[in-house]
């Protein structure tokens, strides 16, 4: 048996500091399934701790939420898509879409006519995410969304920061992109509505890029790439129990590859928890820069000195997992510990890789 536990009263007192730090609007961000954590438990927490708007990515989810009865709030869809079938689904659940190409402007705006109904809209700058995005040398076909687009109604404008856990000048740079373009809309007669800029990193790295709202989604787990401290609790935990007590003696090899050798005459215990469940799991290196090359190696050489030694709990007694981790089990080494058959055992894993067969329940 294994469950993945969220604390209730963890999350809604991150939503309540995360709301204090930006004092303006907090956009709470639930896509991939609420970051792995249940998009609609954390919904029902953040919305009962005042958050008035979601954020998703898939249109269907924002379907999903007028669904499980959240049709006070605004539901931001941040996927610009030139797809029809798309930005039908949008209008239909009275969300908001983004706007990031003159394609998806014309998209949207012939859809929302032909349902006979004006959709509201955040218009997405690029500014070195690279994904959705008018650029900002596209000033002239941003100003059409609000003057040649009647199937549309502009309330909004942003962009997403890709670098504020690492990046101070080019985050800054980017968030003078934006306020320049909001600027230029205004001088020009056009209300921007919404603007927003900051993310999780945004909001705890920099005391002055709030804007009018920020978009946060991992900050509320606890769990976000920046140094600097939060003060929030790191949301989530795999739990699951021993389930076999063994003793090898010294010299035996443990797990695939034979990757451990017993020193002396060891205890051992069982416990079914693998990679399969998001234990000991980590996103594919994908850059090759000299700085992440390097990043690469120092990690790898700290591990080399045994500074990167896996450990859970067992009864409340920390235990180092021996060998390579498994896909459905890990041996852990419990010698001189008080451990018996059944204990539980406390594994901290990336609920965004956890197998769909755990459950998650809220506490």
């Amino acid at each position: 048996m294994k469950r993945f536990v969220i604390e209730r009263e963890k999350l809604a007192e991150n939503a309540r500091k995360i709301q204090q730090r930006a004092g303006v609007p907090v956009i709470a961000v639930l896509k991939a399934d609420g970051y792995g954590f249940g998009m609609a438990q954390m919904a029902e927490v953040l919305a009962t701790e005042g958050i008035r708007m979601f954020a998703v990515t898939e249109p269907e989810d924002a379907v999903k939420l007028r669904e499980l009865g959240y049709t006070e709030q605004d539901i931001l869809v941040m996927r610009s898509t030139a797809m029809a079938d798309e930005a039908y689904t949008v209008v239909q659940a009275n969300a908001i879409a983004t706007v990031g190409s003159p394609e998806a402007a014309q998209c949207l705006n012939e859809v929302a006519q032909g349902c006979g109904t004006q959709v509201r809209a955040h218009i997405k700058l690029d500014t070195g995410m690279g994904r959705y995005g008018f650029l900002v040398d596209q000033y002239e076909e941003i100003k059409k969304v609000y003057s040649e687009c009647p199937g549309i109604q502009v309330t909004g404008i942003y962009t997403h920061f890709h670098s504020a856990f690492a990046d101070e000048a080019a985050t800054r740079a980017q968030y003078k992109q934006l306020c320049a373009i909001t600027e230029r809309l205004k001088a020009d007669g056009f209300a921007c509505g919404l603007r927003h800029a900051a993310n999780s990193s945004g909001l705890y790295c920099y005391d002055d890029l709030m804007l009018d709202a920020v978009r946060v989604g991992s900050a509320f787990t606890g769990r976000i790439p920046a140094k600097t401290p939060t003060g929030l609790n790191r949301l989530g935990y795999l739990e699951s129990r021993v389930i076999e007590l063994r003793t090898v003696p010294k010299g035996h090899t443990v797990g695939y590859g034979a990757g451990y050798v017993t020193k002396a005459p060891t205890r051992i215990a069982v416990v079914p928890v693998g990679y399969t469940d998001g234990f000991s799991v980590e996103k594919k290196k994908d850059l090759y820069r000299p700085r992440d090359v390097l990043r690469y190696m120092v990690g790898e050489l700290r591990n080399g000195r045994g500074r990167g030694n896996i450990y859970i709990t067992v009864n409340g007694q920390r235990a180092r997992v021996l060998g390579h981790v498994g896909l459905c089990h890990v041996s852990v080494d419990v010698t001189g510990l008080d451990v018996h058959n059944g204990d539980t055992a406390i594994l901290d894993v990336n609920p965004l890789y956890l197998s769909p067969l755990v459950a998650k329940e809220y506490v």
